[in-house]
């Protein structure tokens, strides 16, 4: 029998061999891609945390500005409420009539009342009223917390009280009063601005 060539005669070694070299080297690519994604492992950790963080942050903004919605709402109402509350309109006869009634009243002397022109404010129109007349400081003070008292709102917008030269009233000097009073209405125009579209209910 003729005799089998070395190198044929063990090739099953060589066979084993380089299996075993395959798998060694597959073995380390796969080590090396687990020691990769392991390295990776803390990046996307802190990844993940910075992306909850981010979450219960805009989580947490949402709920505030829901919140904030909600209190717009209800000072937007309140400020609607309010401004309601103020009359539609000025009427001039009724307001002169109430200023000269308080004056007689007094016995505030030469009353003399124009009405003037309006102004409109973001809430409100003003309209005002220019009073000059003659009285004591006593007097005067006494109409003007009349007004003050009143149902309707007045503001005193200026007040100048000046002496006239003629004999006191008893023992008060008599003054020239002039002053400028503003009577306030609804301002039909305006809408508060909640800053959103849809209000909250």
């Amino acid at each position: 029998m003729k005799a089998l060539n070395p190198l044929v005669a063990n090739i099953h070694i060589f066979l084993l061999i380089y299996i075993l070299f395959t798998v060694y080297e597959s073995w380390e690519a796969h080590t090396a891609a687990i020691e990769a994604l392991e390295s990776e492992v803390p990046g996307l950790q802190q990844q993940i945390a910075t992306s909850e963080q981010k979450v219960k942050e805009i989580t947490d903004f949402i709920k505030k500005a829901d919140e904030y919605k909600v209190r717009v709402e209800e000072v937007a109402k309140t400020i609607e409420s309010v401004q309601r509350q103020l009359p539609s309109e000025t009427n001039d006869s009724q307001i002169i009539s109430f200023f000269q009634e308080e004056m007689k009243a007094l016995n505030i002397k030469d009353p003399s009342i124009m009405p003037g022109g309006e102004s409109s404010s973001t809430y409100f129109i003003t309209r005002d009223y220019r009073i000059a007349a003659t009285g004591t400081f006593l007097q005067f003070l006494i109409f003007f917390e009349r007004v003050g008292n009143a149902s309707r709102i007045y503001n005193l917008q200026n007040l100048k009280l000046s002496a006239v030269n003629e004999r006191k009233r008893g023992r008060f000097q008599v003054l020239k009063g002039e002053a400028q009073i503003q009577a306030y209405r609804y301002n039909p125009e305006f809408k508060v601005d909640r800053g959103f579209e849809k209000k909250v209910e």
